[in-house]
């Protein structure tokens, strides 16, 4: 029982290190109730100090505003029992003393300072009828009647009063009982409070984090409740200015915290473009997605694209790490960042920035990836053309890793590309070229920053090639100048635009390399007014964040 011996006859009783200090391995449900408060009085302006251990079990300083402090004094009762509290319980003396030793009466014994006392009991174990009023709070009316009943009661039983000369009524009337369950209950309740005083405050802790601060609470309490009274009483005391010290230095752990953990690209931003076709034929492992980035006021939105675009840079620049540490305030710095990144990449002409932005953009937004930063600025040492992008596609029973290639093409230029992209596919699975993809994923991804995945075996160095095979999907994608686009607006285009995107679809069908029939792949076909123009315009709007201009 979690009780503090009360010696009357003894003047300096607190300058002793007798009761529940010299017992303090188990009294860690008392830790918790003592943590309990000191949240409530990080909240409460009104609640001045917890002490643990001093007039009683903890003791509570109160002060209403413009008026004088006074004290609730608190016991904490962790018996076991098959039984609930009852009258009997709590006035039953020591076996044979005559001393004022029940439980009511050491508590009442607490009011030797301050008028206007106030005393709670917190249990472990419920109160049965007898009690029930105790635990309405003190300004329910349902509670007067009843109180004053039981008062009379524990008055009449004992003639006890307190060295400010109230009896076992005034006790009745002045004592809340709360019934605080298991201690992992308790625990519960407290870090429910920690969220939401995290929450008040703009914070939002990890599960980890909020244990580290609720352990850390503990042991704050834990070393107050453990100081001697006798040569280090000031340290039994925590005020609330100090809980408000060590909360806000939590605060600030707290944004730390979150940051080694976060995850940034849970959030894939407004969707650009409208769907215009998609095909898919499980049969062949193949499929088709086109986009059309659609017309404003009957004009196409080639600048609005260019400067969607530039936002994603961060994405492609930057590592994990550095994007979880992006504050409102930073975002165009961070474009700046990026920006001179892919700038530093003399081998990257801007069709090729281009057109690896327009492929992580629309996997991005499209399948809600997560992908693998800074993939675009690693050359294969084999000699072969490395894949710029890739992302991990979260399925609900197969994670796959998206290995992508993409290209833009102006009119003039189409069929060379084409031919060009369909030449560098033809060494997509070989073994040595699959496994420095591999390597440099592993080298690049952060995972405490990614969701969990099922592609952990797939990309261990040691696992055959065959199994990173079996998860791969390659996505490639061709934003080329469109016919029905260039020829201006009109209202049925989209129709047109279909019968165009489907008609390269099969044309590009036709021409992939035969040896990668057995491995998926997703075209995605982006028809564009103008490549040249929306390529220059990209350009500017990329050398305009460098110089820290706004946009479109």
């Amino acid at each position: 029982m979690t009780e503090t011996t009360v010696d009357t006859e003894t003047p300096d009783r607190l300058a002793s290190n007798a009761g529940g200090v010299a017992a303090r391995q188990g009294f860690k449900y008392q830790d918790h109730v003592a943590a309990s408060f000191v949240l409530a009085m990080i909240a409460d302006a009104r609640l001045k100090k917890v002490e643990c251990e001093t007039a009683d079990d903890i003791t509570l300083i109160w002060q209403q505003e413009h008026g004088p402090e006074f004290p609730e004094y608190v016991q904490v009762k962790t018996t076991e029992a098959d039984k609930k509290w009852s009258q009997s319980e709590i006035t039953k003396r020591t076996a044979k003393s005559r001393a004022p030793t029940s439980l009511v009466e050491k508590s009442l014994l607490c009011d030797t300072s301050a008028a206007n006392a106030l005393f709670r009991i917190v249990s472990r174990r419920g109160v049965n009828k007898t009690l029930t009023c105790l635990t309405l709070q003190r300004d329910n009316r349902q509670r007067a009647k009843p109180v004053a009943d039981l008062g009379a009661k524990l008055a009449k039983k004992f003639a006890t009063k307190s060295k400010n000369g109230n009896d076992l009524a005034f006790w009745a009337r002045q004592t809340v009982w709360r019934v605080a369950g298991e201690i992992d209950q308790l625990k519960a309740v407290n870090q429910q409070c920690l969220l939401s005083l995290a929450e008040e405050h703009g914070a939002n802790p990890t599960h980890s984090h909020l244990n580290t601060i609720y352990t850390d609470l503990l042991q704050k309490v834990d070393d107050a409740a453990a100081a001697s009274k006798v040569t280090h009483a000031a340290d039994k005391i925590i005020t609330r200015a100090n809980a408000i010290e060590w909360w806000n230095k939590h605060l600030q752990e707290t944004e730390a915290a979150r940051q080694r953990t976060a995850k940034p690209y849970r959030a894939n931003g407004d969707a650009f473009f409208a769907d215009l076709h998609k095909l898919t034929e499980n049969e062949i492992r193949r499929a088709l997605a086109s986009y059309d980035a659609r017309y404003e006021r009957k004009k196409w939105r080639s600048l609005q694209l260019a400067d969607h675009l530039v936002d994603w840079l961060p994405e492609i620049a930057l590592k994990a790490s550095d994007l979880v540490s992006l504050q409102h305030l930073q975002m165009r710095q961070k474009t700046r960042d990026a920006v001179r990144a892919i700038r530093q990449q003399s081998a990257l002409t801007i069709e090729r920035i281009l057109a690896e932005t327009l492929l992580h953009a629309v996997v991005r937004q499209s399948l809600g990836s997560e992908p693998i930063a800074c993939k675009l600025f690693y050359q294969s040492t084999t000699g072969l053309h490395s894949f710029g992008n890739a992302h991990i596609v979260h399925g609900a029973e197969k994670d796959e890793l998206w290995l992508g290639r993409a290209k833009v093409a102006t009119a003039a230029e189409c069929e060379a590309i084409v031919a060009t992209a369909v030449r560098e596919l033809e060494h997509a699975l070989d073994a040595d070229f699959l496994k420095e993809e591999r390597e440099t994923i592993i080298t690049l991804r952060q995972p405490q920053h990614l969701l969990p995945t099922k592609l952990e075996a797939a990309l261990s160095r040691n696992t055959p090639i065959d199994d990173l095979i079996d998860v791969i999907c390659i996505p490639v994608l061709l934003a080329y100048d469109s016919a029905v686009l260039s020829g201006g607006y009109y209202a049925d285009y989209r129709p047109r635009l279909i019968e165009e995107v489907t008609r390269a679809y099969e044309a590009l069908k036709l021409r992939l390399p035969k040896s990668l029939q057995l491995v998926k792949m997703h075209i995605f076909l982006i028809p564009i007014e103008c490549v040249k123009t929306l390529s220059e315009q990209f350009s500017q709007l990329m050398q305009a964040s460098t110089n820290g201009l706004s946009g479109a």
